[in-house]
């Protein structure tokens, strides 16, 4: 197990985390967040915008804001409306083995869901940093 799935294994426990969301330097408050290991429904090395998913099992993020507003930004995140399919940065602060870290979670955007309250939005997990 590489370091880097060590500290999402550790992530996945912590049932709901709070952060911010960056989309191009823009920040959104996060309600809520949390990271889980699961099944990838491919079977051979794909590529979606430039993001190669080659194993069956990735980290996957769910976030949800009450901030409206980055309804707009979705196209901007999804391959279909744009072709550039950027990265999301999900920051937060943890507490992890005693000493206080900040943790980037470089995600891509997969689908989202919406109401008149709230966005949900579903990531897959590409890096992960920790300073």
């Amino acid at each position: 197990m590489t370091t880097e799935d060590a500290l999402l294994s550790k992530i996945s426990e912590i049932s709901e985390l709070q952060g911010t969301l960056y989309i191009d330097e823009k920040g959104f408050s996060l309600e809520r967040f949390s990271v889980k290991k699961s099944k990838v429904p491919v079977r051979k090395p794909t590529t979606r915008g430039g993001v190669y998913f080659t194993n069956t099992t990735a980290y996957k993020a769910k976030a949800s804001t009450r901030v409206l507003s980055i309804i707009d930004e979705i196209p901007k995140m999804m391959l279909g409306p744009s072709a550039d399919f950027k990265p999301i940065l999900i920051k937060t602060d943890l507490q992890l083995d005693g000493v206080k870290r900040r943790l980037t979670l470089i995600t891509h955007l997969t689908n989202t869901m919406n109401n008149k309250t709230k966005v949900e939005l579903n990531l897959i997990v590409d890096k992960i940093n920790l300073e």
